[in-house]
């Protein structure tokens, strides 16, 4: 039982540095002396996301900007965000309060005459 435990906290600590080490804007930092890792190090990558979505439902002016990472994006965090094949629907919102994992703001009418609800978007908190 004890061998079982092992491996899978082995297999945890394995898939918790992977996911650190591709998130991109943070990360896992070891030690290339001694191959440690350096808990004072640790940050939890800030992951955004969008989607089109709102109303009128098939095609919505508005935008949902999510907080898709582990951890909290505080006030003031400035997440930029741009939907695919459209120039001019692009832009930078600031969050006026937090917002935690799993949670979205909604940006309403910002998608002018509407976008097919589905339609592609992309968001990087900054």
């Amino acid at each position: 039982m004890t061998t079982i435990k092992t491996a899978g906290a082995a297999l945890a600590a394995l898939v918790l540095a992977t996911s650190f080490a591709q998130a991109g804007n943070g990360g896992i930092q070891i030690n290339q002396t001694n191959g440690q890792i350096n808990p004072e190090i640790l940050q939890i990558a800030r992951i955004a996301a969008c989607e089109v979505a709102g109303t009128p439902s098939e095609f919505p002016d508005d935008i949902w900007l999510i907080n898709k990472g582990a951890g909290k994006l505080v006030a003031g965090t400035k997440i930029k965000w741009s939907v695919e094949g459209y120039s001019n629907y692009k832009g930078t919102h600031t969050l006026v309060a937090q917002l935690n994992p799993g949670q979205g703001v909604k940006l309403n009418g910002v998608l002018g005459g509407g976008v097919e609800a589905g339609h592609p978007c992309a968001a990087k908190a900054l």
